[in-house]
């Protein structure tokens, strides 16, 4: 062989085997989770299923919260998934039972802050985030060490949460944001790392009726998510009349298994007052006002964040496979 020749095969084996290693980076990630499935939204199940089948992720731990459903019922649910599809020996730790418990310590923070201890991770906090502000609040030391913080929070201004172009029906609110507004200021107030997967970016994606009858058959998890997932779906067909719903919390995953399928911006986040879109006629003219987490693009802000709002079309797929057991 010609050496041009060697060293250009060389060169290109090389290129090839860094970008593969660049590709297959591995994040610690910690899993804060208000699990509803089989009684209410999915969402957290979904993403749980999928990030045990994501070799992106060395899960760290999974902690419990309310949201979705009353605390008891969100920790036995995510104990249930977690001890049947998770790693061997995971535990979920319980959380708070609502906002009142901001800045009370629990087995939740105190797992966390012990993880921590041990290795610097990421949090994706995809439920209200009051065990993370509490951690945060309660650990100014362990600041350095958490490498981004992943909330499913957050809008434009004058952004209205909706179905389709077509529908009247907006959602109610920005739930996991509005469930624990000092938590969230806890977090706005380090400079932590932040990055948002908010409606936005879900909304663009659909799990469909034939979406979930397709992952039947598709091993153990497949037929669990099946069997979960009707009454959802028939939910979201009497109240939205879509025979389909989106998959809010597994986009926050993606942004860490698949962040270029993801497109983002960098923006500016502040927690503001407005008028209360969801108050009465007289409510508004009487001045009724709400929290808002508001987001607006800026390269040089204040407090600065990642904006995720709109996915790649492949990523469904991509979503799809794993939870199928791929």
């Amino acid at each position: 062989m010609k050496p041009a020749l060697f060293v250009a095969l060389f060169v290109t084996f090389l290129s090839g085997t860094i970008a593969r290693a660049q590709e297959q980076v591995v994040h610690d990630v910690w899993l804060d989770v208000d699990c509803a499935t089989g009684i209410g939204e999915i969402d957290d199940g979904l993403m749980l299923i999928q990030a045990f089948h994501s070799p992106e992720l060395n899960i760290r731990g999974v902690s419990s919260v309310f949201g979705n459903t009353r605390q008891p019922y969100a920790h036995n649910l995510a104990h249930n998934i977690v001890s049947t599809f998770g790693p061997a020996g995971m535990k979920v730790h319980l959380g708070a039972a609502s906002g009142e418990d901001f800045g009370v310590e629990n087995d939740a923070v105190r797992a966390m802050a012990a993880a921590l201890a041990e290795s610097p991770m990421v949090i994706a906090a995809v439920g209200p985030v009051t065990n993370v502000g509490t951690l945060v609040k309660l650990h100014p030391e362990l600041h350095g060490r958490i490498q981004s913080i992943i909330v499913v929070a957050g809008r434009r201004p004058g952004q209205r949460f909706i179905t389709t172009e077509q529908s009247k029906k907006t959602f109610p609110r920005d739930f996991n944001f509005e469930s624990d507004v000092p938590a969230m200021q806890a977090i706005l107030d380090t400079d932590i790392p932040l990055v948002l997967a908010p409606w936005e970016v879900s909304s663009k994606v659909w799990i469909t009726r034939e979406d979930i009858a397709s992952l039947r058959s598709r091993g153990e998890t497949g037929a669990f998510l099946y069997a979960t997932s009707h009454h959802w779906l028939e939910r979201w067909e009497e109240l939205r009349g879509i025979s389909a719903f989106n998959p809010y919390d597994s986009l926050a995953l993606g942004w860490l298994t698949h962040p270029r399928m993801m497109q983002w911006m960098k923006v500016d986040v502040a927690i503001e007052e407005g008028p209360d879109e969801r108050a009465t006629e007289a409510e508004q003219a009487a001045g009724a006002t709400k929290p808002y987490l508001h987001v607006r693009a800026s390269d040089s802000p204040r407090r600065e964040a990642v904006y995720m709002h709109t996915p790649d079309e492949r990523f469904k797929g991509v979503l799809m496979e794993r939870l199928g057991g791929r």
